[in-house]
């Protein structure tokens, strides 16, 4: 809860010869992660952040964050925009990413390994559970069985709960695909079709 940053700074001190990187999700950014990310931009840490932004605090039942949309906060609170706050905190590379977008956040991944000091990361979309429960989906997917070969890789890659083996190909449970199509970006035998929903 708000550790992986003084932890990352410890294994920069460490002299850790890799690039060092750290994850926090939003709402213990809100509560926990702000002092870490101001020590080593104080310090000009050579660490890349990624905040995991989801819009709710979903480890502990989904409760509203200062991060959460306006639209499910309290009546007279304000939104605090990740996205604003963090750049106003002094990182000067800061990128926004769609993590279902698996090409655009590994190459903005490695581009912010190259880059000197502190780096920080918005990975933003909003929690399946939550939106799933407002009947949102964020795309449809479907298996191609006969391109399926079985080698795992979009179970392995992703450990997503909505796929399993079948007899002869893979198998997607609609009820638990929330559509993000990163299984469909894995696959090297297109045998997953995915289409987002705009």
């Amino acid at each position: 809860m708000g550790a992986s940053l003084g932890i990352a700074q410890g294994y920069v001190y460490s002299d850790i010869e890799t690039p060092v990187i750290a994850t926090i999700g939003d709402s213990t950014f809100f509560h926990g992660g702000m002092p870490g990310l101001v020590n080593a931009i104080q310090h000009q840490t050579p660490l890349t952040l990624i905040v995991l932004d989801n819009g709710w605090t979903s480890m502990t039942g989904m409760q509203v964050n200062p991060g959460t949309d306006e639209t499910f906060q309290q009546p007279g609170n304000q939104r605090v925009d990740l996205a604003r706050l963090i750049p106003a905190l002094g990182v000067e590379h800061f990128f926004t990413i769609d993590p279902f977008d698996l090409d655009e956040s590994a190459a903005a991944i490695q581009e912010a390994l190259t880059l000197p000091g502190v780096k920080v990361m918005l990975a933003r979309q909003e929690c399946a559970i939550q939106a799933q429960r407002r009947g949102l989906r964020a795309g449809k997917t479907r298996v191609v069985a006969e391109n399926c070969t079985l080698c795992k890789r979009c179970v392995v890659v992703t450990g997503c709960p909505a796929i399993s083996l079948g007899e002869k190909a893979i198998v997607i449970d609609q009820a638990l695909c929330y559509g993000c199509g990163l299984c469909a970006q894995v696959c090297k035998f297109e045998a997953i079709e995915s289409e987002r929903v705009k």
